[in-house]
């Protein structure tokens, strides 16, 4: 009945794994879990074998790193079961019962698509990884009442049930090789394809926080992932609040302004997101102002 995915890329997934096991077999019902290695070639494969020795389990050390877009469309191709339970490869879930409460959902929405939703831990993390643990908790947290509001904006391929049928009508776009919006790309297409996304209270920790820096450059590379996106015309203004604010300035000519504020003041914006108490805020204009001045090249 159920096929657990998971993509991952230099993770040991074996606490994940070991959890989740735990629970299906406590469920009356056919399932396998399967784990890919995106090319990592890290020693953390290692410990990923581990997962070849429990029972309906497998994990496989690709040679090459397709993108995560082609990651997922992979695993799905390898699956016996009806219903595909996608979940990143650094969360945990927060319930004992994660799996019966998608169970549940599933048996009286079929096909369909469920979402669960995130959540951070209320412990803050180390200083060098604040932005990422501020960020996702004020913007990624969010309550299944507001989710409900846009289930579209409000999805991540990080926790997410949906039908094998559906799934192969919908599979992610692997034109997309770098970092950044698969997921958003994913979740409009469903729209576009009247296909709405079920959201319900089944969230998983969020536990890999990114390095601030890293964080950054992943946001530098996913924004020119989102201009290329829109270049293409698989993404427009309309669908996304970065390219929307973009595009507002543009209307009114003071991107390029705009630009050139960013380059002045980039350094101090960075300190901040660098600091004890990185602002949400700035972080945002920090991305506004990267999409302004790499849009001029």
């Amino acid at each position: 009945m159920l096929s657990v995915l998971i993509p991952t890329y230099n993770y040991v997934v074996v606490t994940l794994v070991k959890s989740l096991h735990k629970q299906l077999k406590r469920q009356d019902i056919s399932f396998e879990i399967i784990c890919f290695d995106n090319g990592s070639k890290s020693k953390t494969n290692i410990e990923n074998e581990q997962i070849n020795t429990i029972d309906s389990c497998l994990f496989v050390s690709l040679e090459k790193n397709g993108g995560r877009s082609k990651i997922r469309n992979l695993l799905a191709e390898k699956t016996k079961y009806n219903w595909l339970l996608f979940l990143d490869a650094d969360v945990l879930p927060v319930s004992k019962n994660f799996i019966n409460n998608y169970l549940k959902f599933a048996k009286i929405n079929n096909p369909s698509i469920i979402y669960g939703g995130l959540k951070y831990d209320d412990k803050k993390p180390s200083d060098d990884k604040l932005l990422r643990w501020v960020y996702g908790r004020d913007r990624e947290e969010v309550s299944l009442k507001t989710r409900k509001l846009d289930s579209t904006i409000h999805f991540s391929s990080a926790n997410f049930l949906i039908d094998k049928g559906m799934f192969q009508k919908n599979k992610f776009d692997e034109s997309l090789v770098e970092y950044g919006h698969e997921d958003t790309l994913f979740a409009i297409n469903l729209k576009r394809n009247n296909r709405s996304i079920i959201q319900i209270d089944n969230p998983v920790y969020h536990l890999g926080l990114d390095k601030t820096e890293q964080f950054i450059v992943k946001t530098k590379d996913s924004i020119k992932n989102l201009l290329s996106l829109q270049n293409q015309k698989k993404i427009s203004f309309k669908e996304n609040k970065l390219l929307k604010s973009f595009e507002d300035l543009k209307r009114i000519r003071m991107n390029h302004a705009f630009s050139s504020l960013f380059k002045f003041f980039s350094k101090r914006m960075e300190q901040n997101l660098h600091s004890k108490k990185p602002s949400v805020f700035i972080y945002n204009l920090y991305k506004l102002g990267y999409i302004c001045t790499i849009s001029k090249k």
